[in-house]
């Protein structure tokens, strides 16, 4: 029970134990990759020049990799352009408070657009691998050994002392280095002194390289992984966070980013977790840990080619979601679902799912979490019926579970002949609205399996938004953007500072979610938009300046009401064949049911295919809606409307800070 410093006075030895779940991750990696592919990879004897590997790094495509997921640390692996594990080794020291500050620096010598120099001549050989900057306690002490004649136990002491910045003790280590300098190498008193106080400033935050380079080789391991095998990877990632559904969320939107589709769970196919849909147990004896099983149309142990210089195998491969992994439902249920289909193969309906497991593992709120989840589905109509033939279900279960616990018999198990299964035909029930369905999917499995809410939205987000909320990092630090997204979640509070409210939004699009902070005047102007389900399109100055976007609004309309606000010109599309003059007065009361500011124009396509753009008159000016375009879409089919929306973005609002700032002249 000892503190660190009495432990090391007393001289004994000091040892830290990291667990590290990423080891599990490696390990259950490598398993699947065993069980999918039949090859066996020994992670100790990798090759350390996997061109793969680097291209996945050099592309910051790092979420899951050891040490190296950050948006910090992916920013810098993508400007570094890493070719070797050293490199690793030396950004895992660079990225801490301390030594950051020689990241830009050392990113330019890297590339050859600054020169190299060194601390002294002598110094080349310790740290030509790092450009000339001391980035290793190892190298402060090799700098004292090499310069000054100091034993490695005299200069670890030297780097102790100037960790600790001990004035006293520091001044007897400089005479000690100086006069070590003159008598070594004939160096004289002020190089001396100025190499001394080189090798103080880096000793301040100087990181053991030891630590660093088994980092850079676990992160390594993990980056090997993911780019030759990621089904495996993503599968062992996924089961290895299960309970945290927003990460969960990150590695199915990065498997998508990969080519690979993540299907839902199913009691006929899902595994305990998350697992390659090739390892699905569909009944029989489950594959066990080395069993070899290749792919579908995989050689066994090929890796497949790069597409398009992304990190992958064929969108073909997909993952299983775990049965596990859903909220309510724990792992002994799981075992139970998946020994009754090992015994008696695929369930076929609700009743005989409940006939068949133990309803004590599986009880009826792990029933209800699995219909919400969609794991049942194949086991009936929709999930609404499914819901309501629950209890009757589990009733006739228990009932016949009760029977043969008294031992009674049927006639027909007299004559030893296997009773028929009674056919059910149940009243099926209209199916769950979509927002209810996804809602109970999104708190299950922290994923849209079915759907996804705001894919009613999209035609307006692609017609009026800029960006995408994925394509938001590679905005520039306060730029501007236009994004659309639905509001998933609101956090009001309080600035200790000012005493105003605030509001944190969550929205979320088809490719990710962001946070929108809205304060001062904005909270007061937007608050009522920020409404549960709410689609919005949001102009704003985007932050990128931390590991992830962050939106400052300048502007937020409903996304219904883009169309109104955004619309330059509205053309109508028709097939000049097809029209007559009922089709023509159809179109003109449309036209104007929906009047407004915005010019009309009708594109002609005649029989050879030109099209003839036509301008009606200044009376037949339009106000565009998704009601007009519905109402035509409906009417002419879809194509026929088309707005040209004016994607163009405004100047960054100065904030108020920087507004007094140019009215007092700086």
């Amino acid at each position: 029970q000892y503190a660190m410093g009495p432990v090391g006075d007393l001289g004994l030895l000091k040892m830290d134990f990291l667990g590290l779940k990423t080891l599990t991750v490696l390990r259950n990696t490598v398993e699947l990759v065993k069980r999918t592919t039949g090859v066996s990879i020994d992670l100790d004897t990798l090759t350390l020049e996997d061109a793969r590997t680097y291209e996945l790094l050099n592309n910051a495509q790092t979420l899951g990799v050891f040490q190296l997921e950050s948006g910090g640390m992916r920013d810098l692996c993508r400007k570094f352009q890493i070719q070797s594990v050293e490199h690793i080794t030396a950004l895992v020291s660079l990225y801490r408070p301390g030594p950051m500050d020689l990241i830009p620096d050392f990113i330019e010598r890297r590339h050859g657009r600054k020169e190299v120099e060194y601390p002294h001549p002598l110094l080349e050989p310790i740290s030509k691998e790092t450009y000339g900057v001391l980035i290793y306690q190892e190298q402060v002490m090799q700098a004292a050994q090499i310069l000054a004649g100091y034993t490695l136990g005299g200069a670890d002491l030297l780097r102790r002392a100037m960790g600790k910045k001990k004035v006293e003790e520091m001044q007897k280590q400089r005479e000690a280095f100086v006069k070590g300098c003159a008598e070594k190498n004939q160096i004289n008193a002020k190089d001396a002194n100025s190499v001394f106080d080189l090798l103080e400033k880096f000793a301040g935050y100087g990181f053991n390289k030891s630590h660093a380079a088994a980092y850079a080789i676990v992160a390594y391991q993990t980056a090997y992984l993911k780019a030759n095998h990621p089904v495996e990877f993503l599968c062992a990632m996924m089961t290895n966070d299960q309970a945290d559904l927003a990460k969960l969320a990150q590695y199915i939107a990065e498997a998508k980013g990969f080519g690979i589709e993540v299907l839902g769970p199913d009691v006929n196919e899902s595994d305990v977790s998350f697992a390659p849909a090739s390892l699905s147990r569909t009944g029989g004896s489950p594959v066990k840990v080395g069993q070899a099983a290749s792919l579908p149309g995989t050689d066994s142990g090929k890796l497949p080619e790069l597409r398009d210089g992304q990190a992958g195998r064929p969108p073909r491969e997909r993952i299983r979601f775990g049965l596990a992994a859903i909220k309510g439902v724990g792992e002994v249920a799981v075992q139970s679902i998946l020994e009754a289909r090992q015994a008696g193969g695929r369930f076929a309906t609700l009743a005989d799912l409940c006939e068949r497991i133990d309803t004590r593992a599986v009880n009826k709120k792990v029933l209800e979490c699995l219909i919400k989840a969609g794991a049942c589905d194949a086991l009936g109509p929709n999930r609404a019926t499914l819901m309501a033939l629950l209890d009757q279900s589990l009733a006739r279960a228990s009932s016949l579970a009760a029977d043969k616990a008294k031992g009674q018999s049927s006639l027909f198990d007299a004559f030893d002949a296997a009773p028929k299964k009674k056919v059910e035909k149940p009243v099926v029930l209209p199916e769950w609205p979509t927002s209810e369905r996804l809602s109970y999917e999104k708190e299950l499995l922290g994923m849209y399996v079915s759907g996804h809410p705001f894919q009613p939205s999209l035609r307006l987000a692609e017609r009026y938004a800029t960006h995408t909320i994925e394509e938001l990092a590679s905005v520039p630090n306060r730029g501007m953007a236009r994004v659309a997204g639905l509001v998933t979640g609101v956090q009001d509070g309080f600035s200790k500072k000012s005493g105003k409210k605030y509001a944190m939004v969550t929205i979320e699009d088809l490719t990710g979610t962001v946070q929108i902070l809205a304060m001062n005047e904005n909270y007061e102007k937007f608050r009522p938009l920020f409404a549960p389900n709410e689609a919005l399109l949001i102009t704003s100055e985007v932050s990128t300046g931390e590991d992830k976007p962050k939106l400052f609004p300048q502007d937020i309309l409903r996304l219904n009401d883009a169309p109104r606000k955004l619309t330059k010109q509205v053309r109508l599309r028709f097939d000049i064949a097809k029209l007559d003059r009922a089709k023509l007065e159809s179109v003109r009361s449309l036209v104007e049911a929906h009047r407004g500011p915005v010019p009309l124009f009708l594109a002609l396509r005649f029989p050879g295919g030109e099209i003839a753009y036509l301008e009606p008159n200044n009376h037949f000016t339009v106000a565009p809606s998704v009601e007009f375009e519905t109402a035509l879409t409906e009417a002419f089919g879809d194509g026929t409307y088309s707005a040209i929306a004016d994607r163009s973005l405004p100047e960054r609002a100065l904030r108020k800070w920087e507004r007094k700032s140019d009215g007092d002249g700086d």
